[in-house]
């Protein structure tokens, strides 16, 4: 994928960041997709058989964060911050508009928490 092709090239520093965010955790997770505004990090168990663990894409007027722990398990989101609810607009998704943001701030921590809770689960080892 090429910059020219993003929905909003102007968002690819946010981009960069939350991506640089969930790729510190490529060491236990593998990576599925990795394109300029396109990121996937899964749980491979097979060629094709994965959990999906976050995606972040540009968007037109933001930058979306895909959590899939979040939406899974309950106890994770009755944990977020207000200042992280507010970013969130469904079970496990999250927009960002602004790389000012201090709703980022707890982005790594959000990331911990759900591999945590897969580590609980036996998803990862």
């Amino acid at each position: 994928m090429r910059v020219d092709s993003v929905k909003n090239p102007a968002l690819l520093p946010l981009w960069e960041r939350l991506r640089s965010m969930a790729a510190e955790h490529e060491d236990v997770l593998d990576i599925a997709r990795d394109d300029v505004g396109a990121y996937k990090l899964v749980k491979f168990h097979t060629k094709t058989q994965f959990d999906p663990f976050v995606a972040v894409f540009v968007q037109r007027e933001h930058v979306s964060l895909y959590v899939v722990p979040v939406a899974r398990d309950t106890s994770i989101a009755l944990g977020l911050p207000a200042e992280l609810q507010a970013r969130q607009t469904g079970k496990g998704t999250f927009r960002f508009k602004s790389e000012e943001d201090p709703a980022l701030a707890h982005v790594p921590a959000l990331f911990e928490a759900c591999l945590m809770a897969w580590v609980d689960a036996g998803l990862i080892r």
